[in-house]
């Protein structure tokens, strides 16, 4: 029986990392959805109530962590280790493993610096290996893989993205909480009237240093005796460049929507915006005296 073929501390480290960067950098594809829709919308003013979101993270976004751990299996090959001259084969047989063996394996890169300490203790078999009966060894022309098996690849991809479904969750269940506490309003009530009578009021106490956008809607879906009042005021200086600045201009803005509208009779939102030709500057002030859980 041959002597098995050791593989330098170094070498692997440098193939984990390897390995690390290039599907971080693949994974990077899957969050431009998310990420372009995170930045329009931070740019966009309108007086729709704050949404929330984790990082852009989608259904989309999750495809690219599950190639991650499908990374190993065409031929037990990741893009690192075609590069390096290492394969992942099964530590009995000395084949090459097949893709279910090697999803199980990348499912312990989630601890990705407890397997790095593992590899410097035991370069040829980390706990991922351990666990997926798998070992690294240098790469074998001679042990190819005869026909690519889609089926278990596609099989792995389902399982990954089951993975990163299930991890998921308890950002979902976060998010859920959050979302059944976001303010919304019964668009049939707007009131028209009453925010034009608060634009007007702030055009004759604020008119020199800002102009306004009201909307006010006389009833939320969650508590009909509330109103939803948004109020967009653009700047004609920039009070927003500091802490300071800003205080003063809240200190006169606050006091003219609540003359209009009591404290804990609406929710709602300030936003403060300041524009120049290449840059725009924007505050939001959220109003809502609703008891949190």
């Amino acid at each position: 029986m041959a002597k098995e073929q050791k593989i330098s501390t170094g070498l692997r480290i440098a193939s984990m990392l390897f390995d690390h960067i290039v599907m971080t950098f693949i994974e990077m594809f899957f969050f431009i959805p998310g990420m372009i829709s995170g930045f329009l919308t931070a740019f966009e003013i309108s007086h729709e109530p704050t949404t929330f979101d984790i990082f852009g993270l989608n259904y989309i976004t999750l495809i690219g962590f599950a190639l991650y751990f499908c990374k190993d299996c065409i031929n037990g090959q990741s893009i690192a280790k075609r590069v390096l001259k290492l394969q992942v084969v099964e530590n009995s047989s000395g084949k090459v493993a097949s893709p279910i063996r090697c999803f199980i394996r990348n499912i312990f890169c989630i601890f990705w610096f407890i397997e790095v300490i593992v590899t410097l203790v035991n370069p040829n078999r980390r706990i991922g290996d351990m666990v997926a009966g798998t070992k690294v060894v240098p790469f074998n022309p001679e042990l190819k893989q005869s026909k690519i098996n889609v089926g278990q690849i596609v099989l792995s991809i389902i399982l990954a993205y089951g993975v990163m479904m299930l991890i998921m969750l308890p950002f979902e269940a976060w998010k859920s909480r959050i979302k059944s506490n976001q303010v919304t309003y019964v668009t049939s009530s707007l009131n028209e009237q009453a925010a034009s009578e608060t634009e007007q009021l702030f055009a004759d106490s604020l008119g020199t240093h800002l102009t306004s956008d009201v909307r006010v809607y006389d009833q939320l879906e969650q508590n009909k005796d509330l109103k939803y009042v948004s109020v967009i005021l653009r700047l004609n200086e920039n009070y927003l460049e500091n802490d300071n600045n800003y205080e003063k201009i809240k200190s006169v803005t606050v006091p003219l929507i609540l003359a209009q509208f009591p404290e804990g009779t609406f929710v709602g939102q300030i936003q403060y915006i300041y524009q120049q030709p290449r840059s725009i500057r924007t505050r939001t002030l959220t109003l809502d005296w609703r008891k949190k859980e």
